[in-house]
């Protein structure tokens, strides 16, 4: 998969997801919702993408194949680049492990609107806003919560 783009994007995200489907069908909403959106559909093919483009937003799968979303998020993590890192996963991690790499955890499933107004979140909070978030499960990390 290519980038695809609005004429006007929002953002630029990165959007790293081993499922093709699932790949396609973000894509696609995000796009709709005025992102441009550039995709990797494994961990390495993300890694290389990030070295090399300018992203206001991370998305990431945790079981990407040749490098793990985990691995990526923390490649990105230790580079300069304040680029906020988000893992979308169905698994359930309870409370946030202390060495997490990620600045948000979204749990699937998860309506497309929430998904939206998470990555809004992040985008602004990096970018020096402070947009509200909604719930728990999907607000960026702070010493203290989850």
């Amino acid at each position: 998969m290519q980038t695809a783009a609005l004429e006007s994007p929002r953002a630029h995200i990165l959007l790293v997801e081993k499922n093709r489907g699932a790949l396609a069908l973000l894509e696609t909403m995000l796009c709709w919702k005025g992102y441009r959106v550039t995709t990797a559909a494994d961990g390495l093919e993300g890694l290389e993408k990030f070295r090399l483009g300018q992203f206001n937003l991370i998305l990431t799968n945790l079981s990407t194949s040749r490098i793990s979303g985990w691995e990526l998020g923390r490649i990105v993590k230790s580079s300069p680049s304040s680029v906020p890192v988000a893992l979308i996963t169905g698994l359930d991690f309870g409370t946030r492990p202390d060495h997490s790499p990620f600045d948000a955890i979204i749990a699937e499933p998860l309506p497309f609107d929430e998904l939206e107004c998470m990555v809004n979140s992040l985008i602004e909070c990096r970018n020096g806003g402070a947009a509200p978030v909604n719930s728990v499960e999907t607000a960026p990390f702070e010493e203290g919560r989850l």
